[in-house]
């Protein structure tokens, strides 16, 4: 929901694959699906035990919360086990949690509760993914919920990085999902009356000459944006401040390049004191953060492990959900370039979640050169038919006129 002090989906996702251990626990390591998954899985988990104990004899503030980054790729590798378990289109009939990142940001705002931007977008993001494809199919609840969410954290918190990873899911999901037999992009996010209305008003509120800062809704933001160039000014500054952290981080990570600078390592900026070590949350970039904890070998394999999800769900964007698990993966990686996407609570566990079930539901099946399979037991049963029809009709005409399934039926005889 993204409230700091509910770690709603962490709850909720290890209590579920508790219960249901008895229906992913045989296929975990078997499912051939998933062996790069699960190899990748294993190696961040054993790189981030060494990296905890190192934090710990080094005296690094908070090293356990380092188990996190070994600790959510095992999480994230039994639930894909899990979902491969159910039918394809059994998630859309959850699809009533997607509701849940709007309805988390409306009880922030009703309860004057503060909101990590960072998680809500995350989630919003996710929503927005699913509800594009719903979207083409004629349902558009999920998406006009979704988007009222996204302009009510636009306004309560004007955060350029969650607002990227909403508009980032949608176009990418968008993308994937339009018709193959056209060229232009099929964009269902909001009607041309819509579209009109806004570009009426912006052109109206633009030639009032008011100040960006009293624009409704996106006011805050546009003032973010346009003083982000000014190194003066908080949004300058921030910006500054994380392109240094990643440069120290990556230039620490090669004095230690096999087992990186262990779990809860401090960057030491100098540049920017005192808001440089301010917080014990590390380079705010999720790939540059497995590299600087964990070392250059464990960092490579998860930034792989991305981008292979990236290909496949991309690949079999022709599924009926694969452009939603490319758009909701797209939104996550937006995500961890901004901030700690994977490697924190109530944030790092739906971008595995997302992670892991986008390369296990539409994987690349490794038979049919790049179609999806939707469920091998199924492909199986219909090759038996198909033989078994074959002999059948061997034994009625005395000789074999089975013929292959591609091929074209005969026609009448002429």
């Amino acid at each position: 929901m993204g409230v700091s002090s509910v770690y709603l989906m962490d709850v909720l996702a290890v209590f579920a694959l508790l219960v249901t251990v008895h229906m992913w626990g045989p296929r975990a390591f078997s499912e051939p699906r998933l062996r790069w998954f699960r190899a990748v899985a294993v190696a961040l988990a054993a790189a981030s035990a060494q990296a905890v104990y190192r934090g710990i004899e080094g005296g690094y503030p908070d090293p356990l919360k380092g188990a996190i980054l070994g600790l959510y790729p095992l999480f994230g590798w039994f639930a894909a086990t899990w979902f491969l378990t159910r039918p394809v289109h059994e998630p859309l009939r959850w699809r009533w949690v997607l509701y849940v990142p709007t309805c988390g940001v409306l009880v922030g705002w009703a309860l004057h509760t503060p909101v990590v931007a960072a998680a809500s977008g995350l989630y919003l993001a996710i929503a927005a993914a699913f509800g594009v494809q719903l979207r083409y199919r004629g349902n558009s609840r999920l998406l006009l919920w979704t988007l009222t969410g996204a302009a009510l954290l636009t306004a309560l918190t004007s955060k350029r990085g969650p607002l990227l990873a909403v508009v980032a899911a949608l176009s990418a999901t968008a993308l994937a999902g339009r018709p193959s037999g056209r060229r232009v992009i099929r964009w269902p996010v909001i009607s041309w009356t819509v579209a009109t209305v806004g570009v009426m008003a912006l052109l109206a509120f633009s030639l009032s000459g008011r100040h960006l800062s009293d624009m409704p809704v996106a006011g805050g933001l546009m003032t973010r944006l346009s003083s982000s160039a000014d190194v003066h000014t908080e949004a300058g500054a921030n910006v500054g401040l994380r392109l240094e952290m990643w440069r120290e981080a990556l230039r620490m990570a090669w004095h230690e390049p096999l087992l990186g600078a262990g779990a809860g390592h401090p960057i030491e900026l100098t540049a920017f004191r005192p808001r440089a070590n301010s917080g014990s949350s590390g380079p705010h970039n999720s790939f540059v953060g497995y590299i600087y904890y964990l070392g250059w070998p464990a960092g490579l394999g998860f930034i792989l492990l991305v981008a292979a999800t990236l290909r496949r769900t991309w690949r079999a964007r022709h599924h009926p959900v694969a452009a939603s698990w490319f758009g909701a993966t797209v939104g996550v990686c937006v995500t961890a370039l901004t901030n700690v996407a994977f490697e924190t609570t109530f944030i790092g566990l739906p971008s595995w979640l997302v992670l892991a079930c986008a390369y296990a539901l539409v994987g690349v099946d490794r038979d049919d050169g790049g179609e999806n399979r939707t469920d091998t037991e199924a492909t199986g049963r219909r090759k038996r038919l198909i033989a078994q029809r074959a002999a059948v009709r061997v034994g009625t005409t005395g000789r074999s006129v089975a013929r292959s399934p591609g091929a074209p039926a005969p026609g009448p005889y002429v």
